[in-house]
């Protein structure tokens, strides 16, 4: 349980406001109506994460701190960039195995920028899987309370008058602003 408890609050905590934004820009288009495809992304994320978790958490992968906090908002960035792109209400199957497809792999690279956490909470001589499948548990419904809170307001909001289009370019280009000043700030060269 206590692992459960860890996940929820890696997503909830503000600190960790980077996975927030990630997530909020991965669904800017959305509203309630989309609740699955959201969650269904959010859950293709949280894959990314736990590949990298599990690997990094076994010792088989020893990213450098520096290049993981400076690739994370350049995913945020990406997918900022690839939402405002789109069209709102745009749901081809090409275009959704994409993005389900980045959302993994930009999952990867989340993964490990938590990954020193998640070893250190471990106990000393204890599994990896279960705790790391709780953790999970935890991560999934803290995204889940994150998003459906987002979900929400966006369409509160558009039944105030906001277009999805203004949502969308509003979210996107707000994270993405963030997300490359994160960048700057944590750039390696």
């Amino acid at each position: 349980m206590r692992e459960v408890l860890l996940g929820i609050e890696h997503i909830t905590d503000l600190q960790g406001y980077d996975h927030m934004l990630y997530l909020v820009a991965l669904v800017a288009w959305a509203s309630l109506g989309d609740v699955l495809r959201v969650l269904l992304l959010a859950t293709a994320f949280t894959i990314g994460h736990t590949i990298t978790l599990l690997l990094a958490g076994m010792g088989w992968l020893h990213p450098s701190g520096q290049w993981i906090e400076f690739l994370i908002p350049v995913t945020i960035f990406c997918t900022a960039l690839w939402n405002l792109r789109r069209s709102a209400g745009q749901n081809s199957t090409r275009v959704n195995r994409l993005t389900y497809v980045l959302t993994i792999i930009f999952g990867l690279v989340h993964g490990l920028g938590f990954s020193s956490f998640f070893r250190m909470m471990q106990d000393e001589g204890g599994g990896i899987i279960l705790p790391l499948l709780r953790f999970n548990v935890g991560v999934e419904i803290g995204q889940a309370a994150l998003l459906l809170g987002f979900l929400a307001l966006a369409s509160l909001l558009q039944a105030l008058g906001v277009y999805q289009r203004e949502q969308q370019v509003f979210v996107c280009a707000a994270t993405g602003a963030l997300a490359l000043l994160m960048v700057i700030e944590r750039s390696p060269f």
